[in-house]
């Protein structure tokens, strides 16, 4: 039987809106192997919003090219349609949490750092490892999507504080099953299903705690994972002490070593000293990314 704290995140979930109409269609253009980018443009040029946001993505470092990109077509031609689709997505899905409590803007604000963030060095990963760069970004970009519907729902109990910006170790997750009947990464599973996102997005939102458990398409839920704990790190240096980041990530993901050897990925020390030191080098890429959705 259910109990009274899942029913009303199912009724939450249930009450938010369909994607837009211009988000729709161009995943139905996107999906097409005949169409154009001609066919794209004409999706998005009547949404201004959302063509600023995507000649920002093209202009940034991260995504972008050698030289300034001042064209929408170039810009789409330089991200392709997967990215073009991904940014379309992944700016609705900000958009339908616009209204959380102002007074609570310190830690959205900071929820929103870490989750570009870990889009970024998630992209890195994934094309150092031969992956799809831009699901492994928006998988990184909305990993703790499930915390915003948590917070609405649970506006009293669900402490900014205390969830919003830490690190969700087994401690942590035990302790939300607990007390409101869902972990967040169930949440943001639940959500994504009902806008269609596609499977390997929900399985990497759904299992970003424990890519092990995923019955398909685990790659993405084990980078997140990872870049998860390393863009937690980075923003908290202080929290390291004494010890250094190989430390942290085998004492806090026993499993990863086993769970990427699972993936025919084996997982050297080395990679993750290179992730690492790159995210620490490169994590303001994320805050300027983030201000491209604000376009």
């Amino acid at each position: 039987m259910k109990t009274t704290r899942q029913k009303m995140i199912e009724r939450h979930i249930d009450s938010f809106p369909v994607l837009p109409v211009t988000v729709m269609k161009l995943i139905k253009v996107t999906s097409d192997p005949e169409s154009s980018v001609q066919d794209v443009l004409a999706v998005i040029t009547p949404d201004q919003s959302l063509c600023l946001t995507v000649l920002k993505f093209a202009n940034s470092v991260l995504f972008g090219h050698p030289k300034r990109v001042d064209s929408l077509q170039l810009a789409v031609s330089i991200l392709g349609f997967n990215e073009v689709q991904s940014i379309a997505l992944a700016k609705a899905l900000i958009n339908s949490f616009s209204k959380l409590d102002p007074q609570q803007k310190l830690y959205i604000d900071k929820f929103w750092e870490h989750s570009f963030i870990c889009g970024t060095i998630a992209r890195v990963i994934a094309k150092d490892i031969q992956v799809s760069p831009d699901i492994a970004f928006m998988g990184g970009l909305i990993h703790d999507v499930g915390k915003l519907v948590m917070l609405e729902t649970f506006a009293a109990d669900y402490s900014t504080e205390a969830w919003m910006t830490t690190f969700s170790n087994e401690e942590m997750l035990h302790s939300e099953l607990e007390t409101f009947s869902f972990t967040h990464d169930q949440v943001g599973g639940q959500l994504l299903k009902k806008w269609l996102f596609p499977d390997n997005l929900i399985t990497a939102v759904a299992y970003h705690h424990h890519p092990v458990e995923a019955t398909e398409v685990k790659i993405i839920a084990h980078i997140i994972q990872l870049a998860d704990l390393l863009t937690f790190y980075c923003c908290n240096q202080e929290l390291l002490g004494d010890d250094d980041i190989l430390t942290v990530v085998h004492r806090s993901l026993p499993e990863i070593d086993t769970g990427w050897q699972s993936i025919e990925k084996p997982l050297g020390n080395d990679a993750i000293i290179k992730w690492s030191d790159w995210l620490l080098d490169n994590y303001e890429q994320g805050s300027n990314l983030k201000d491209a959705f604000s376009a």
